[in-house]
């Protein structure tokens, strides 16, 4: 029995999705899979505009059971994107950022009176600006690229025209994975 090789770089560069092929040695194909970003993001995106307050955030978060929102512009393009991660950096106030030591002197009701305080605050003020976006017909390898040298958890997809049109996250990559394994979709 002759042992599996893989396509190689050259051949791999000149198609436009995740693909790949194992050939055997006479190169008949084995195993064939394409895999695109809109196969496999995600539609139904929580999102809120930039003028949305720390409260409609935390709803939407709870609501939806989710730790990013993507932040939209008027006319649906990405604005930014906002985590619980940049909520509790937004708590936090800046002289425990410059000297977390600090955090141990603190009244045990500084937590409750600095989310009272900013509750009202416009997302705009702390979201995170500069955001990583993909075109939905892109390859999905690209994605995982970008979400691994990113370090992002979620990647907002958008169309021609930059306006979103969904989202791919760490979930989404491993029921791709899971597809590609045979396994999966039972577990969902």
């Amino acid at each position: 029995m002759h042992s599996p090789t893989l396509q190689t770089k050259k051949e791999r560069s000149r198609m436009n999705t995740s693909s790949f092929f194992i050939y055997m040695t006479n190169d008949k194909p084995l195993h064939q899979c394409t895999f695109t970003i809109d196969e496999w993001m995600r539609e139904d995106v929580v999102t809120l505009p930039a003028t949305a307050t720390v409260t409609e955030a935390i709803t939407m978060m709870l609501e939806h059971k989710t730790n990013g929102l993507v932040v939209t512009g008027a006319a649906g393009q990405v604005a930014g994107i906002l985590s619980s991660w940049d909520i509790i950096k937004y708590i936090v106030p800046d002289y425990l950022e410059d000297d977390g030591h600090l955090a141990a002197f603190e009244s045990p009701d500084t937590f409750c009176n600095r989310v009272e305080a900013i509750k009202d605050d416009a997302i705009e003020q702390f979201m995170t600006k500069s955001v990583q976006t993909i075109e939905q017909h892109g390859s999905l390898m690209k994605a995982m690229t970008m979400l691994s040298e990113f370090h992002i958890r979620q990647l907002p997809v958008v169309d021609a025209a930059g306006k979103l049109v969904g989202y791919l996250n760490r979930t989404d990559i491993k029921r791709a994975v899971g597809k590609v394994l045979g396994i999966g979709s039972h577990l969902e």
